[in-house]
């Protein structure tokens, strides 16, 4: 991976942090709606979820690795 790729990796990452901080912060200033939290209670109900999440992280990072 040069440095190209480990910038846009870096700046995905910054991305995707921000946008779940701010549905965070969205779900507990307007209030804790269920859509709001359905994600997260998939994550703790259902470890299966975890794979597939763990898989799609994989895949991307290989992606960018293998470029």
């Amino acid at each position: 991976m040069n440095r190209t790729d480990s910038v846009v990796l870096a700046i995905a990452g910054v991305i995707g942090a921000t946008v779940l901080a701010a549905v965070v912060v969205a779900a507990v200033v307007f209030g804790l709606e269920a859509s709001a939290l359905r994600p997260f209670t998939l994550l703790v109900r259902e470890p299966f979820a975890w794979i597939v999440v763990a898989a799609l992280v994989v895949a991307a990072v290989g992606n960018v690795y293998l470029e």
